[in-house]
């Protein structure tokens, strides 16, 4: 068990300097490919019984480090695939298996007790705060949210806390809309004077000020402002001290639920063991095993997407910006097994649960976009860097099996969605 917090404040100085590291690591080529990988690997590693479990920690430091080798990972595997995510822009890259830390970037030493951004990460914070308050016996999901708020338009007051969660509202998204929103007014109150667009809980939309409308609903259900809600009954009982992160708000002084929580890295790290624990710390049951169970399910309008986190058994996944584009026939990550759900957020900001290797993966960082691939483009495009970080990663896995999809291919883009980018006023529809 490793302190160090430090000084939050003294090493936020270093982050600025994290992409040029990962920059040179690229055009220095420090970055070899891994040997040719194993679709199935198992190579006689300990088997789980056998390998170490460690327990939760106090606030300020960090679980036991444990050897790759020991917890059943090859350890050069490993090794590749990290080097390769910090090429990729990874200011944080950490992998936890039996709530052990088994490996990190190389960066990590600079940034483990800085807050970094999340973005819409938040989101999936933001549900874990509402199962919460579930547990506590204080929010209802299914009821209306005009038992909440002060909502006028009886339609809109019939909305769920369910619906937000899935981002299944019906009402109209507009992203540059919901960003000046966001930054300028009253968000849920802009939001309410949206029209409909569609029979709520019929349609997936990928809406931002909506999951500020259920920070609202918190809000209302436990009779206080959600960061101190967040730090009393979620952050602090898991070991997050109130200098491990910072969250802003919107014009009017609320919580943004879409985007700008920062968090430190080791933050990140406790919420994915939270959750890989089914709501569980320390023997305290924080968030139901039922409301854990419903939100990492999709929906008939996107199989793909839960309570505010992403799942990887479903098929048919919708897009989740119109910049995006993206609605595809296959799963969200195929390089990872499909119990796999988890927080994502925009620059593939990541805290990824795998309960069947009882394993969490965080990763924060810049847009890997920009970086130039250490092991080679294909077809003229750089391939996405979850796919090759997963696949290696998976790779160093000893003691169970896991599917290799083979390399990462060009795909066909997605058109960008102009409807829902700029708010063009559209007829409301009648049901």
């Amino acid at each position: 068990m490793r302190s160090g917090r430090g000084s939050l404040r003294a090493r936020g100085a270093v982050v600025g300097l994290v992409a040029g590291v990962a920059v040179l690591a690229t055009a220095c080529g420090a970055v070899k490919p891994p040997p040719v990988l194993n679709a199935l690997r198992v190579d006689g590693g300990p088997a789980a019984a056998d390998q170490p479990r460690c327990a939760e920690t106090p606030e300020g430091t960090e679980p036991d480090r444990v050897d790759p080798a020991a917890a059943g990972l090859d350890p050069a595997l490993l090794r590749s695939a990290l080097d390769y995510a910090v090429a990729k822009g990874s200011q944080s890259v950490r992998v936890y298996r039996h709530g052990c830390l088994i490996g990190t970037g190389s960066n990590d030493p600079s940034v483990d007790w800085v807050p970094l951004p999340g973005w819409s990460a938040t989101k999936g914070v933001v549900s874990m705060l509402a199962g919460r308050a579930v547990t506590l016996g204080r929010l209802d999901i299914d009821a209306p949210i005009g038992g909440y708020l002060n909502v006028r338009d009886p339609r809109k007051a019939a909305l769920t806390a369910r619906q937000l969660l899935n981002q299944t509202t019906g009402l109209r998204m507009a992203w540059v809309s919901d960003l000046n929103e966001a930054a300028t007014t009253d968000s849920v109150a802009a939001l309410m004077a949206r029209p409909f667009e569609a029979v709520p809980g019929t349609t997936f939309d990928y809406a931002q000020t909506t999951v500020t409308a259920l920070v609202a609903v918190v809000e209302a259900a436990v009779g206080e402002d959600l960061q101190s809600f967040a730090q009393r009954e979620l952050f602090g009982p898991i070991g997050v001290g109130s200098d491990e992160w910072t969250w802003e708000r919107d014009g009017a002084g609320r919580t943004q639920g879409f985007a700008f929580l920062s968090m430190t890295p080791t933050a990140f790290g406790r919420l994915g063991r939270l959750l890989l624990q089914n709501g569980e710390w320390d023997g305290r049951r924080l968030i139901s095993a039922d409301y854990i169970a419903q939100g990492r399910a999709g929906t008939a309008a996107n199989p793909c997407y839960g309570f505010l986190w992403r799942n990887n058994d479903g098929r048919g996944c919708h897009q989740t910006g119109p910049l995006l584009g993206l609605e595809t026939t296959g799963n969200w990550m195929p390089t990872v097994p499909e119990d796999a759900y988890g927080l994502s957020g925009m620059f593939d900001q990541l805290v990824l649960v795998i309960p069947s290797l009882d394993m969490v993966v965080v990763r924060l960082g810049l847009p890997h976009q920009v970086m130039a691939d250490p092991w080679g483009d294909i077809g003229g495009e750089k391939p996405a860097m979850t796919w090759r970080f997963f696949r290696t990663l998976m790779a160093s896995v000893t003691d169970t099996a896991v599917a290799d999809p083979g390399e990462w291919q060009p795909s066909t883009p997605g058109s960008i969605d102009w409807a829902h980018i700029f708010a063009v006023p559209l007829p409301e529809p009648t049901w």
